[in-house]
């Protein structure tokens, strides 16, 4: 089978590589639609979190937002049978074939009738999303910030959208992406390339002075960072910017990965009592919770999909979701 081959960063390769086999009660999956995570791209560019690819010769094969069907089991499998279309997570998901260990059964859910494999695909992402706003527990009236208009940031305003009757500031660097954003839902739009984010989302919340604090303060009940802190950035980060933008006692849930650390003022996050989440993927009730909302229409994930390549060009697919500018999800059909 072909398998696209992570050897170091911007290294993938197409080679011909062993179909895997399967022990009793183990699953051959025939992969249909494979979505390019932010994790991937950490490891793409920097070589980071390698762990999440399966070994493969001198390389690993990365991976694990993906669909497709059944090919093979081995044994029996309850409520699972050859020719199922389903959705889970796993590894190696950049392959033809990969193997789900039988002991995986409990996650292998099948793709809701009308529901493409690559829609599906953005299940494990979306579940993300969803593990954050849980954790904010978001209630009516309530103004809420997204800081990254990425697939999980996206994920967030779809989810918040559905789940509550707030308020959604969205900022981001991209204008494709806001526009994005604005046609999901979001109430207003902040190119933070061209204005200044902290400011403008203080004067659209309301302004607040609290004691021992030399500078106003923002009034929003929670804000989400989802663009996190690339290799390259420079400027004030977003997590700096969450502190000063939350009202005394608000929350800010962190669902992004930093490639370099950021500076924080911990003594506003202390004057003002802010809680703050770190978010860190997703429960597997917040999964099928997830599948559901895109089976019922509830999300619809189709505008989020912004490109597909073949298995074969796997390194253009990675390059392509390294755009912001370009690109939301991207997926690889094998």
């Amino acid at each position: 089978m072909k398998a696209a081959v992570f050897h170091g960063p911007s290294d993938i390769t197409i080679e011909e590589v062993d179909q895997p086999g399967l022990g009793e009660g183990d699953i051959l999956l025939r992969v249909r639609a494979c979505g390019i995570c932010g994790s991937d791209l950490h490891t793409y560019k920097h070589g980071l979190f390698e762990d999440l690819g399966t070994p493969m010769g001198t390389g690993r094969v990365l991976g694990h937002e993906f669909t497709g069907e059944i090919a093979e089991i081995k044994g029996g499998t309850s409520g699972l049978k050859v020719g199922d279309r389903v959705c889970t997570v796993g590894v190696g998901g950049n392959a033809e074939y990969l193997r789900m260990p039988g002991l995986m059964a409990p996650m292998i859910f099948p793709i809701p009738e009308g529901i493409s494999f690559e829609e599906a695909a953005t299940t494990e992402p979306l579940s993300t999303s969803l593990h954050a706003v849980n954790l904010a527990k978001p209630m009516n009236g309530e103004t809420h910030v997204i800081m990254g208009a990425g697939i999980i940031g996206l994920g967030v305003l779809q989810v918040l959208k559905a789940k509550a009757d707030v308020k959604v500031i969205m900022a981001d660097l991209s204008d494709r992406r806001l526009d994005l954003a604005r046609r999901l839902g979001a109430d207003i739009i902040v190119n933070a390339g061209r204005e200044d984010a902290l400011g403008k989302v203080i004067d659209l919340s309301g302004a607040e002075y609290v004691s021992f604090m030399p500078a106003a303060t923002g009034k929003v009940d929670t804000v989400f960072d989802c663009a996190g802190m690339p290799m390259g950035f420079t400027g004030t980060p977003v997590l700096e910017q969450a502190v000063h933008m939350v009202k005394q006692n608000g929350k800010v849930v962190v669902v992004a990965i930093f490639e370099k650390l950021p500076t924080i003022d911990y003594n506003i996050v202390v004057r003002k009592g802010i809680t703050i989440f770190g978010s860190w993927a997703w429960g597997l009730d917040e999964f099928k919770e997830s599948l559901a909302l895109i089976g019922s229409g509830k999300i619809d994930r189709k505008p989020l999909i912004t490109h597909s390549f073949p298995l074969e060009r796997a390194k253009e697919a990675y390059e392509t979701q390294s755009k912001a500018q370009e690109a939301v999800k991207v997926m690889i059909v094998p």
